[in-house]
């Protein structure tokens, strides 16, 4: 078979994949479950797959967080880095055989390392489910928050509040400041319990309003 012949053969392993993973509020499909459905059968058929990193950008995103325990915002500093960046199917048998996609790269944490690591992650796992026309549970692997089927009422974690303190800064304007923005986004919720005693499902509630609104 050639390569063409051999990733047609690749594809039929993928089925449909589940959710499995959850951060700042979203469920995803991780990229272990992606490549454990086809890993077997490029092995069986001498398939290579690996990047070509091209041109990378680095940068810093200042913002602040709020810091339950004295209460106030705290500066903190993201590292970010995008670019461009290549996938390489190869036939082991045929080295000469090749197909390259191009492909976008970009991370963000609190630590540059971990940003390259995460945008080369999160890439890889949108290039497979994306090239394979792979199937998910939902239209959207990680677009949509979390709901109650099935899970307990877990507390917010930190990550969550801190990403709800941000996005309340970022949507914060003339006409409405981050307090105004903050009794807005409860209203919208129907809760009088403040934020710092939110359950996990309310934190993915507000993210959700928030990264809606445009006020």
């Amino acid at each position: 078979m050639n390569l063409y012949q051999k990733i047609v053969e690749i594809r039929k392993e993928i089925d449909v994949f589940t959710k499995d993973t959850e951060g700042y509020g979203y469920s995803y499909v991780s990229g272990s479950q992606v490549l454990s459905k086809i890993q077997e059968k490029m092995n069986e058929l001498g398939v290579l797959l690996y990047p070509k990193i091209n041109e990378v950008e680095q940068d810093t995103y200042d913002y602040q967080v709020y810091d339950k325990q004295s209460n106030q915002m705290r500066d903190r500093t993201d590292f970010v880095i995008k670019g461009d960046m290549t996938y390489v199917w190869q036939n082991a048998e045929e080295p000469s055989e090749t197909l390259e996609i191009p492909w976008k790269l970009y991370g963000q944490q609190d630590d540059i390392s971990k940003a390259y690591g995460s945008g080369l992650t999160y890439s890889e796992r949108y290039f497979l489910l994306k090239f394979f026309n792979a199937p998910t549970d939902e239209d959207d692997p990680d677009s949509r928050p979390t709901n109650n089927r099935g899970r307990g009422q877990s507390k917010a974690t930190d990550k969550q509040l801190d990403f709800i303190n941000n996005l309340l800064k970022k949507n914060a304007n003339e006409k409405y400041t981050k307090e105004d923005l903050y009794i807005h986004l409860k209203q919208k919720m129907n809760t009088k319990t403040e934020m710092e005693n939110w359950t996990s499902q309310q934190a993915s509630q507000a993210i959700g309003i928030l990264q809606g609104d445009k006020k």
